[in-house]
Order: structure tokens, then C-alpha cells, then sequence
């Protein structure tokens, strides 16, 4: 009788197109949800952290993701049982929680096996069911995983999501909860149970996402000016849209001051954790962003070259840590920023004569080098650095569309390269004729203005290319120009 009763309510539920019940199962659980079919959601109080947590109807029982809180465990069990009319039997975490040990104990007590792994990707099966265990690392502080169900497209989505509360950054790696969020979004789901707070359509992983992104744009954007902390920790604004609960999800100074220590030496560029020279795949150490440049755009424009290339990028946006020490554990660097910073809103340049003769070394030691757009503006007239380089900045025209044209279409850089155009900058750089061998040049629509758009030559044992394109999202994501930046890649690392 009780197992028909059980079917009966889940039906009507269904019915209802997996909408809230129609009565809360008992005081304890006044939170509980059908997000998809036989798979269950239930939200416990603000003093929890307005944690979440699951089950699923599997074909003889009934599988736990995730642990109730403020209510006990033998009255929880009989609750969910009324759901699904099939004993529960096994659990799966998204995260280990000390406090949560008790009721593990109890669980492990009634019967209730502990399935899956926070560190290896699994698949449970079961009768016309798999239960796959999708780990992301310890991005949010500590080892954690989602919960895909497939045939019901529901992903209970663990620590990484945290749709209402604020999510606490501190002990965090917020590039990494950016990245693990972007892949979550990669399965095909409809509804997204986070690990705290409100529970829905997928795009709530979109806007965690937008909401991280936006905040770590922004801290970078600062230190790549090479503004103090101090200077923008309570001016950090987040539009809106990146909000639910607000304005209980918004960031605290507690929480910019854990990413700017994320993006700044000494952490950055490696976290404490350099490439292995055992590491058969190249690194690079990739600088960008400064005063017109903000990081956000550029990172997007060149993550596919890295994908593409089989290079694993270390983005830096803190000048400080462009030294030595750092580029003996990279194959490759990428510059893509210019040599002013605004500590006190006049521009200084930031380049010593320490790391000038840093990248001359690796570059002359065996080392590539991608030199993208304003890499030569506003560095050391005269110094080593731009020596390297063979050319130097001496200003541009107007952003608008002007076209590129290949001189040597028989370059590695230049292979599959046609002349194209984008809006961009004209940048007129005078290089030496004598060192490097010309690429690509840029000519402005009336044909006024022609200049060099791209060289490449190889200082001592190593390979430099200079680009000069790239300042805006048309220029930096053009199919051409993407290309050339693959190539040149490719070609600066001898893979070519």
C-alpha cells in the first residue's frame, strides 16, 4: 500500500510538470522538488548555508546525492522513501564536509554504501540509468564533483555552483571555478541543482560564470595597471545581471583581495605549482592587459591559439612576475601589453633593465617569443628588450577597417594566410631591415599609410615573431588572424 501511494504522488507530480509538491513531505523537508523524471531536489535553511541535496529513483532503490542538514537521518530516510516507494541504499558527494560525518555514519550504519570517487571520473549503471561523477579538482577550496544524470538532463552540480548565497572565495581558485564552471555547461541538461541555493535552468551556470569572469576582469585590469589594492578594493562594481539574491551574493572586499592575491606574484603565474620539465606538452608564460587593453578580451582571443597549438597558457596580468625564474619553466612567451602602468595615475614605465635582459636571454638561449600589437609601446627606448623585438612603436591611426596583406606567402607564419581586413589599429612600426625577415604588411583604405604589419627572425638559438594586430575583438578573433597567431606559434616553437 505504501509503495502505491508512493507512485501515486510522483505521478501527480509529473502531472504537474515537475513542479513543487503540493505539500511539503513533513516540517523537516518543506523544500522538495521533482526536477526530472524519478530525480528529486530538496533546500535546507540559511543557518546551513542553504545547502542542497538529491535522490534518484533507480530501478530497486534509491540513490542519496549529497546529505540533508537540520533533520535526522531515520526520519529523512522514511521521507524519501514516500517520494520513490524503493529503499535508499547508496550515496554519492559532491564534497567532503567534517560537519557532515555523523550523518555519514548513520547512513553507512542503516545499510547505505558510499559510491564514486572525488578524483576520478566514474559512471554508476543501472537498469535504463547511469549516474556519471564529473570531479573538477579542488577549485572551490577543496575536492568536488558534479552529478550528471543523463537520462533525466538534471546535474546536481556541487560546490562550484552557488546560485543566491554569496560564494566564498577565500581558499578558491577562481580561474579554475571559471574553467569548471564552462565545462558543466558543455553536457546537455535542462535543470541545474547547485550545491547552495536556488535551483534551475541552466543558465545559472552562465551566470556564475559571468559574474566570476566579470570580477576577475576587473582585478586584473587593476593590477595590470599596476594600481594598489588599496586604491580599487571597495570600487570593484558587478553589473546586476550577474546577481540573483541580491545583494546577499555580492563579492566583499574578504573575497577581492583572495583573487587579487590569485593574480599577483608570488602566486601568480604558476599558484606554487611549475610546469614539470618532465611535462612533455610546451608552456607558456602569456603577459597581457594594461591601460587600453583590458584582460578579458584578449585571454578569449588567444586561448583558442593555445587549444589549437597543444600549448598550456600561464596568463599573467602582475608585470612583476615576467623574471628569469619563471621563464626557465616555459618553452614560450607572449607579450601582449605595453610598458606604462599608472600606480598613481601617470603613466611609468614598469620594464628594469633585470627583465629586459631576462627575455633576451630565454629568446637567445633557445626560447620563442610572440610579440602581439603594442608589445614594443612605451618600453626603454634603446634598451635590450626592443633590440630583441627589431622593431619599435611610434603610434597609430585611428581604430577602423583597414587591411592586411601577406608579402611572403611562403613563410611557416604566413601558410594558409590570405590578405584580409578587420577594424583594428594601424600600427606604423619601423623595424630593422637588416634583422628581420618582413611577413605581413598593413595598408589603410586610400593607400596613404602603408607600414609593417608582421616579421619574424631568429635571435641566436631562438625564434621571435612580431603580430601587430590585435586590439579589438574583430582583429583578435578574425579566421586570419587566428591563424597567423597559430602559425606563428607553431613556427616559434619549431613545431612548424
Amino acid at each position: 500500500m505504501r509503495s502505491t501511494l508512493a507512485r501515486i504522488r510522483v505521478g501527480l507530480v509529473c502531472l504537474a510538470g515537475f513542479g513543487w509538491l503540493a505539500t511539503p513531505l513533513s516540517a523537516a523537508l518543506p523544500h522538495v522538488e521533482l526536477v526530472g523524471p524519478g530525480v528529486f531536489a530538496a533546500g535546507f535553511a540559511d543557518r546551513y548555508g542553504s545547502a542542497n541535496c538529491g535522490w534518484v529513483a533507480l530501478s530497486d532503490q534509491t540513490m542519496l546525492i549529497d546529505l540533508p542538514h537540520g533533520v535526522g537521518i531515520p526520519e529523512f530516510l522514511a521521507e524519501v522513501e514516500k517520494t520513490t516507494g524503493k529503499p535508499v541504499r547508496s550515496l554519492i558527494r559532491t564534497h567532503i564536509d567534517e560537519s557532515d560525518q555523523e550523518s555519514v555514519d548513520a547512513l553507512v550504519k542503516r545499510g547505505v554504501r558510499l559510491l564514486g570517487s572525488l578524483s576520478e571520473r566514474t559512471s554508476i549503471p543501472d537498469a535504463g540509468w547511469s549516474i556519471d561523477i564529473l570531479p573538477y579538482g579542488k577549485v572551490t577550496g577543496g575536492a568536488a564533483a558534479a552529478v550528471l544524470i543523463p537520462k533525466a538532463r538534471v546535474l546536481f552540480a556541487g560546490p562550484a555552483a552557488v546560485n543566491g548565497p554569496r560564494a566564498k572565495l577565500p581558499g578558491s581558485d577562481i580561474t579554475g571555478w571559471i574553467a569548471a564552471l564552462t565545462a558543466l555547461q558543455k553536457h546537455s541538461i535542462d535543470r541545474v541543482v547547485p550545491g547552495f541555493g536556488s535551483w534551475g535552468k541552466p543558465s545559472i551556470l552562465e551566470r556564475q560564470r559571468l559574474l566570476f569572469a566579470e570580477l576577475r576582469r576587473q582585478v586584473a585590469h587593476n593590477v595590470a595597471m599596476g594600481i594598489p589594492l588599496g586604491k580599487f578594493e571597495k570600487a570593484i562594481l558587478i553589473p546586476a545581471q550577474f546577481f540573483d539574491w541580491m545583494p546577499y551574493d555580492t563579492p566583499t572586499v574578504e573575497d577581492i583581495r583572495w583573487v587579487h592575491r590569485e593574480l599577483t606574484v608570488p602566486q601568480a603565474p604558476y599558484y606554487g605549482q611549475p610546469p614539470s620539465k618532465s611535462d612533455s606538452q610546451p608552456h607558456a608564460l602569456v603577459l597581457i592587459s594594461d591601460g587600453p587593453h583590458e584582460p578579458e578580451h584578449i585571454e578569449l582571443g588567444l586561448r583558442p591559439v593555445f587549444e589549437a597549438t597543444g600549448v598550456i597558457p600561464h596568463f599573467l596580468f602582475d608585470f612583476r612576475g615576467l623574471t628569469a625564474e619563471n621563464l626557465k619553466h616555459v618553452s614560450l612567451l607572449v607579450v601582449q601589453r605595453d610598458g606604462y602602468i599608472f600606480p598613481e595615475g601617470k603613466g611609468v614605465g614598469w620594464m628594469t633593465d633585470e627583465q629586459q635582459r631576462a627575455v633576451v636571454q630565454f629568446v637567445e638561449g633557445g626560447g620563442a617569443f610572440l610579440n602581439l600589437h603594442n608589445a614594443m609601446g612605451l618600453y626603454p627606448d634603446d634598451g635590450a628588450y626592443l633590440r630583441l623585438v627589431g622593431g619599435r612603436y611610434i603610434g597609430h591611426g585611428p581604430l577602423e577597417r583597414f587591411r592586411t596583406e601577406v608579402v611572403d606567402p611562403q613563410h611557416p607564419v604566413t601558410r594558409g594566410v590570405t590578405d584580409f581586413f578587420c577594424a583594428d589599429e594601424q600600427h606604423t612600426p619601423p623595424f630593422e631591415t637588416n634583422k628581420v625577415h618582413l611577413l605581413l604588411r598593413n595598408r589603410s583604405d586610400d593607400g596613404k599609410v602603408v607600414a609593417a604589419a608582421g616579421w619574424a627572425y631568429e635571435p641566436g638559438r631562438g625564434r621571435l615573431c612580431h603580430l601587430a594586430n590585435g586590439h579589438t575583438r574583430d582583429a583578435l578573433n578574425h579566421p586570419m588572424f587566428q591563424r597567423l597567431m597559430r602559425n606563428a606559434v607553431l613556427w616559434c616553437l619549431r613545431k612548424d
